[in-house]
């Protein structure tokens, strides 16, 4: 239906689109309700890919049962023309600090005029290259997204917001105050903002990059290094000179270490001269991490966690403000809102379903559809990250007979994994719809048992083949959570917290070298019930409440997403056992 057809009727299909750069990702909103989602990558099997999300358009249409031609409207993550002169003014603001690589960054911003014309040609391939059957088009800012996906999706009525990421169009970081009514139906006011490229998502990964990792990737591998590293006076003075906190709670990243133009995600340094000589040392060795890594990635940490503590103290100094959303690509730091909660500056903190950019196509949809007034708009459904494809228990043996696996179809799967994990087997488990974002919460995972230490490096050796510094994470009974950890409910593995003796003690494969957790609490009615049958089982079986849970996938690989993809991950890794639907699958040849 188009808007000419529409006759001021609300709106009843959108899709949200975040495609055009990193982490394209699609979603689907029906009568104002959220009915799937995806991420391009699990469909296509490339990680980080950015390429355009056919793949993902066609998924959330089949899920809602809709051609493309029955969308009433696409909700865009992006304004190029519409902010364009904003983002001129800002930023030749910031041509004195570093005039070539300003002008060279002017002229990339210019360039993105045409994006609104290059996402209708992608647009166009699926209703036959027709522009005038495109439904309409509208581009969100992105910080709107951003907030939108926050504040619309949040358990209680929020009354202030801080966005952080690389960039926007020309936002680094936005803070907002809320005005709160029922149902969303309130204000926000910005109240500031900071353009980049003086972002605390660059901060953080041209830092990242120097380390030797990927900027827009690899952040957090950085988080988990800093647990290694301890203060260093002089590295700090070295972090001040690049990244200055002020008393009032604003921060300044100086551009003399940076080459602005790249900043946005290429892989050449982002780090000019200035900035590598003011950050040397040599990072890898014969032996792999070095000290001096090890501080440099504390160093980065701790500014970057001391940076957003700040800039809440400064916004709540202002404002009062008790209840606060963020979102972001910078607030998938777990550390960092562990610490923020941890300091008491606001009583309630939310980060929403897959805070960087590809849950902004959530948030585009959710501010489009406030714009047009929907009434029926709520946030049922918006902090249920199981939005992606599902597989009939048909669809799964059919996969199962053409690959000849030796399987049985489990009396239990929940408690006969149980049993495994108590035996000490790694297992993979895939069930119901695959969850949206990056984290593995019960749909796709690989588990193991928590008594053992041992279990992460026999994680890492047998299936991850990561880093071994990285910690897994624990899915806990939200019941028992705060007898392990100092945390009530963390459904999404966001925030970073302190872990307690009982912890220590009967789960130490969940517990990093500093005292810290990563948890996800499961509560009663978690959509993956058969996830929670499992941790249910074990605690039978063990009397401990948790397993260690991480991602289902092997290293550079997107989690899996079909039972093929299952399956080849279960054969190219040492997994011992893989319960995928109803089945059990062990390794060998049926005969």
């Amino acid at each position: 239906m188009r808007s000419s057809e529409r006759r001021g009727r609300p709106l009843r299909a959108v899709l949200g689109l975040a495609a055009l750069g990193h982490d394209p990702a699609v979603c689907l909103f029906l009568d104002g309700v959220l009915v799937a989602a995806v991420e391009e990558e699990r469909l296509n099997r490339q990680r980080r890919t950015e390429a355009f999300p056919h793949r993902a358009i066609a998924f959330v249409l089949a899920k809602g049962g809709i051609a493309f031609r029955d969308l009433d409207a696409i909700a865009y993550y992006w304004d190029d023309r519409g902010m364009l002169p904003a983002v001129v003014g800002r930023t030749l603001a910031h041509l004195p600090e570093h005039p070539g690589g300003m002008l060279r960054l002017l002229g990339d911003r210019l360039g993105s005029y045409w994006g609104p014309t290059v996402l209708r040609e992608r647009l166009a391939a699926h209703c036959d290259g027709d522009f005038k059957a495109l439904p309409p088009i509208h581009c969100i800012a992105h910080h709107e997204a951003h907030l939108a996906a926050a504040w619309l999706s949040a358990p209680f009525e929020p009354d202030a917001a801080l966005i952080l990421d690389g960039r926007g169009e020309y936002a680094a970081t936005s803070v907002y105050r809320i005005n709160p009514a029922s149902g969303g139906r309130g204000s926000a006011s910005l109240l500031e903002d900071y353009a980049f490229p003086n972002s605390l998502g660059v901060f953080f990964g041209a830092l990242t990059q120097h380390l030797g990792y990927r900027a827009l990737s690899d952040e957090y591998k950085v988080m988990g290094l800093a647990s290694y590293g301890a203060p260093d006076a002089a590295m700090q003075q070295r972090m001040a000179q690049f990244l200055a906190l002020y008393p009032d709670g604003r921060y300044r990243l100086s551009l003399r270490y940076l080459h602005p133009e790249r900043c946005s995600g290429s892989p050449l340094s982002w780090l000019n001269a200035a900035g590598k000589a003011l950050f040397p040392g040599r990072f890898q060795d014969e032996n792999g991490l070095t000290d001096e890594a090890r501080a440099l990635a504390y160093a980065t940490q701790e500014r970057l966690e001391v940076a957003m503590t700040g800039l809440v103290r400064r916004l709540v100094q202002r404002t009062g403000a008790r209840r606060l959303v963020l979102a972001g690509g910078v607030t998938m730091n777990a550390c960092a809102i562990g610490r923020l909660r941890a300091s008491g500056l606001v009583e309630q903190v939310y980060v929403p379903l897959a805070p960087a950019d590809s849950g902004a196509c959530i948030g585009a949809a959710l501010a489009l559809l406030r714009r047009d007034g929907a009434a029926q708009l709520s946030r049922e459904g918006l902090d249920n990250p199981y939005q992606g494809p599902s597989y009939s228990e048909q669809q799964i043996e059919q996969v199962l007979q053409h690959a000849r696996w030796s399987y049985r179809r489990a009396e239990d799967p929940a408690v006969e994994a149980a049993r495994e994990l108590a035996a000490g087997r790694i297992i993979g488990w895939f069930d119901g719809r695959m969850e949206f974002g990056e984290r593995a919460l019960g749909a796709r995972s690989i588990l193991g048992d928590p008594r053992d230490a041992a279990t992460r490096d026999r994680i890492n050796a047998l299936v991850k083949r990561r880093e071994s510094y990285r910690p897994f994470a624990p899915s806990i009974l939200e019941e028992d959570a705060p007898e392990y950890f100092e945390i009530t409910r963390s459904r999404r593995m966001s925030e970073i917290v302190r872990v307690k003796d009982v912890a220590r003690e009967r789960a130490p494969a969940v517990v990093h070298v500093d005292g810290t957790a990563r948890p996800q609490t499961v509560p009663r009615d978690v959509p993956v019930a058969s996830f929670r049958r499992l941790i249910e089982a074990f605690k039978e079986l063990t009397g401990v409440p948790l397993v260690v849970n991480t991602s289902f996938n092997v290293r550079d690989e997107p989690i899996v997403c079909s039972p093929e993809d299952a399956l080849r991950c279960y054969a190219a890794s040492g997994l011992e056992r893989l319960y995928i639907g109803p089945y059990v699958v062990s390794k060998g040849v049926e005969t």
